[in-house]
């Protein structure tokens, strides 16, 4: 299922971090939820979505992206990426919380 993947990246990364000016970011926040409301709805009408499952798929592509962002900050991967040196791993966690329930915290980011 590419859905919750999708959802997750469209939905959660930082526009801080496009070396864009702050009006052009606004102009891409504004594209990227029309984007994602299209995407949504454009998959639901060639396949049923279940909330259950969609859910389930989207707090695993957080864990996905918070296992990244932990060894990131741990200073497992080199020198981290602008995306693993933003809020990314934060928000990430915040949105596995608001799905699963469960609190899920990442070492503090350096620097």
């Amino acid at each position: 299922m590419t859905l919750p993947p999708t959802r997750v990246i469209l939905g959660l990364t930082p526009l801080d971090i496009l070396p864009v000016s702050r009006s052009l970011r606004l102009v891409v926040s504004v594209g990227r939820r029309l984007l994602l409301v299209r995407y949504l709805r454009g998959y639901g009408r060639r396949r049923p979505l279940d909330a259950n499952a969609l859910a389930y798929y989207e707090a695993l592509a957080c864990m996905r992206g918070m296992v990244r962002a932990a060894e990131s900050r741990a200073g497992g991967r080199g020198p981290a990426s602008p995306l693993d040196a933003s809020g990314f791993g934060d928000a990430l966690a915040a949105r596995f919380a608001a799905l699963t329930g469960v609190r899920a915290g990442l070492e503090a980011r350096r620097g």
